[in-house]
């Protein structure tokens, strides 16, 4: 009896361990540039931090943001200076060049589109 106990116990707590594990990964930041360093930021859960480069140190322009959660990633849009920045990331477990981009559409309708280079922490 003592020992269905124990591996009752032990079960709990490798359980606990891997879902404590597995939400600190989950609120890790993502952090992105374009192809060649025009633009750089870090997505946290609610927020995005655009990276600007200043004489040897980094200054950082925090934005709200609305998030639509797709089936294995995530689309956010915010709007800096009248333009809206769409940032859309496929798979957040497997980032990818080739489907992770963000589009910046000015007030007159016109539209760049920038490959991300994603990393997490």
């Amino acid at each position: 009896m003592r020992v269905l106990e124990r591996e009752s116990i032990q079960l709990f707590l490798g359980a606990f361990g891997l879902l404590f594990i597995l939400s600190m990964n989950a609120h890790a930041a993502i952090h992105c540039k374009t192809a060649f360093g025009e633009k750089s930021f870090s997505i946290e859960k609610q927020s995005i931090a655009f990276h600007k480069q200043a004489k040897g140190r980094t200054i950082s322009s925090i934005m709200d943001v609305r998030t639509k959660k797709t089936y294995l990633g995530f689309k956010k849009v915010l709007y800096i200076n009248g333009n809206k920045h769409l940032i859309s990331i496929a798979n957040q477990r497997r980032f990818d060049d080739a489907s992770d981009y963000m589009s910046v559409t000015n007030q007159k309708g016109h539209k760049m589109t920038y490959p991300l280079t994603c990393t997490r922490d």
